[in-house]
């Protein structure tokens, strides 16, 4: 195997997906649902990005990459939830609108 194809460069790559796809449902879809769901879903996303971090990797070989990668993670996960979360439980029905919602999940959640 070569490498750049070791088996720890994939949690780096399913840390950053686990994170994307977890902000997307729980921008969405989390609204009234239980506490355990976001409970285990912070367990698996801390875990994996920890792996991904600890484990020696092609993609994240500094130190100053392993933070930077961290703090992308944390802001991107944010960022996700928030930008997803004025569709709940429609779309909005125009840009104005979304913005207006986009600023309440920022100050309030994604549950509004």
């Amino acid at each position: 195997m070569p490498a750049n194809h070791k088996p720890s460069n994939l949690l780096v790559w399913a840390s950053a997906l686990a994170v994307a796809f977890g902000a997307v449902y729980f921008g969405i879809a989390s609204c009234g649902g239980y506490i355990w769901h976001r409970q285990a879903f912070g367990l698996l996303a801390a875990g994996l990005a920890l792996a991904a971090v600890v484990l020696p990797s092609q993609v994240l070989q500094a130190l100053g990459h392993k933070a930077i990668f961290l703090f992308v993670l944390a802001v991107g996960y944010f960022v996700i939830e928030v930008a997803v979360a004025p569709f709940y439980p429609g779309p909005p029905q125009s840009l104005s609108e979304f913005a207006g919602l986009f600023v309440q999940a920022l100050e309030f959640g994604p549950c509004r």
